[in-house]
């Protein structure tokens, strides 16, 4: 990773760590962070087409699902699946976000350390649907229906599911997203919950890399990218967590950058 006098830093190579899944970018031109230029994209235009609007739709739907799936495999303890139908042909997501978030707090209210992740569905005639991962104990479904009070609730198994965020996102709206969405986030989550580690340390990077261990599968794929040129993308994924760099080492070499040499004859009480 190189860094400028003026504080910009750059780097070649980005890896993100979510549970036990592991994706990195290799970028053809560096990318530079720090820069307070900001780049004029389609959105500073005099106008916007619908051609346009719908694209950066679809990028937004496409960021939405990045961030749960990597935020799905970064908590391995949300480890049931429900999905959650209404009985009536609800189409309205106002009222159905209200009636959703009553149902959190009525789990929350009986499980303390409640944590979960929940996207929101469109059936093809408009119908809407939650989809929620979470970390409850085992409790029967027909006492879930009860505490939803509005329609029905499925449990879907998650056994011999490897990449947990790829099975929830399936359900995302993939292309663009639904009219009712636009301003809106299509996903919630709460608050109590890890996050994913992103490094672009070339050092952190090749010591995680040499530490994978029982690699289930591994797809890799190229894109054009309008300011980084070509990007190959590789996804890596494990049958256990993925060991990242140790913090002890972190410590160590950030401790080795700031040594001050000491004069001769005097014994440094760390050798």
């Amino acid at each position: 990773m190189g860094y400028f006098q003026n504080g910009l830093r750059q780097f070649n190579r980005k890896v993100i760590i979510a549970g036990n899944v592991m994706e990195m970018y290799e970028y053809e031109k560096p990318v530079i962070k720090g820069d307070k230029k900001k780049r004029l994209g389609r959105s500073a235009a005099d106008f916007t087409t619908d051609d346009i609007k719908k694209e950066n739709r679809g990028k937004t739907a496409q960021r939405a699902r990045a961030t749960v799936r990597r935020m799905a495999n970064a908590n391995p303890q949300l480890n049931k699946f429900f999905t959650i139908t209404f009985a009536e042909n609800m189409q309205d997501i106002r009222i159905a976000h209200y009636e959703l978030d009553k149902f959190v707090k009525r789990l929350k209210t009986r499980h303390k350390n409640f944590a979960y992740i929940c996207v929101i569905e469109f059936q093809k005639r408009g119908v809407i649907h939650f989809h929620l991962l979470c970390n409850l104990p085992y409790i029967d479904v027909n006492v879930l229906e009860r505490l939803w009070g509005n329609g029905y609730v499925k449990i879907n198994r998650l056994d011999n599911v490897d990449n947990v965020g790829a099975y929830i996102t399936k359900y995302m709206t993939k292309d663009s997203i639904d009219e009712r969405l636009i301003a809106k986030k299509c996903y919630t989550m709460s608050k109590n919950l890890k996050q994913p580690i992103a490094y672009t340390d070339e050092e952190e990077i090749n010591e995680i890399m040499s530490s994978l261990e029982n690699i289930k599968r591994v797809r890799s794929s190229e894109f054009e990218t309008e300011y980084y040129g070509k990007v190959s993308y590789t996804q890596i994924v494990c049958t256990e967590q993925i060991r990242l760099p140790s913090i002890w080492e972190k410590i160590k070499k950030k401790a080795r950058a700031c040594l001050v040499p000491l004069p001769d004859g005097i014994i440094s009480p760390f050798d």
